[in-house]
């Protein structure tokens, strides 16, 4: 087995060490990918690539794309910084459109998220942003592992490493994992009030309080991206007709 980790932070500490001990001991070959060091330009939002076109930006987002198609298992392991995911991993979440042409090839592809936080008040929604980027591409979560974990080996600890030893097992059998306060179909560790339910901010299912599925949603599986990526198209399309009639409106702003 391959795995590729994926990781956003320039220290060298719990990303790095958790991936290794996970790849140590599934006896697997472990390739790190930190986006840190990679040129991640912002999106133009010209949807050339819903449409089978090529990126016209030239940094090395096809690179990790490549990166991912070659491996078998796809680990994020990365901390949270003011939060939410860290500056570079939403750019590239932000550019994975890209991965439309590989969308199906990815969607028989498993992964995970390991996110590391220093103070659970602020803990924030890098968890739910970690496993969107997972999902837009296709790929299927079998865990959202929450590390209490600031101090570089902290991870090591021995709740710590319980969590890894859990993520590891379900590796092995492919079966999904979760741990408390986390969505019954997605994983999100989020919610808003909907009437006397919650409602999960990625799959849009309606849970009770005791997050028990009440109405299972279906945003951001796969059938969702597929009927989705139809839609931008479309909008694409109808920017298109509407262009002249928008360009007059917005001229009176000087845009």
């Amino acid at each position: 087995m391959k795995i590729l980790a994926i990781t956003g932070t320039k220290r060298k500490g719990n990303s790095l060490i958790a991936a290794s001990y996970i790849a140590k001991k599934l006896n697997a070959e472990l390739e790190i990918l930190n986006v840190v060091e990679k040129d991640i330009q912002p999106c133009k939002a010209c949807y050339a690539c819903l449409f089978g076109q090529e990126c016209s930006i030239e940094d090395d987002v096809n690179e990790i794309l490549q990166k991912i198609r070659e491996a078998d298992f796809v680990l994020i392991s990365s901390p949270v910084y003011w939060l939410d995911l860290t500056g570079k991993m939403k750019m590239l979440l932000d550019r994975m459109f890209m991965a439309l042409q590989y969308f199906e090839e990815f969607k028989n592809k498993k992964g995970a998220v390991v996110y590391f936080y220093g103070f659970e008040e602020l803990r924030g929604w890098a968890s739910n942003t970690y496993n969107t980027l997972l999902r837009v591409l296709g790929i299927s979560p079998l865990a959202v592992v929450p590390i209490h974990a600031a101090l570089p080996g902290e991870v090591l600890k021995d709740e710590n490493v319980r969590k890894l030893d859990m993520l590891v097992d379900a590796i092995k059998s492919g079966k999904e994992i979760r741990f408390d306060g986390q969505c019954p179909v997605c994983f999100s560790e989020v919610f808003k009030p909907s009437g006397e339910l919650l409602e999960c901010p990625i799959c849009h299912s309606k849970l009770s309080l005791s997050l028990e599925v009440v109405e299972a949603g279906k945003t951001l599986s796969y059938e969702w991206m597929v009927e989705h990526y139809d839609v931008l198209r479309k909008m694409k399309e109808m920017f298109l007709e509407q262009k002249d009639e928008l360009k007059a409106l917005r001229g009176h702003y000087g845009v």
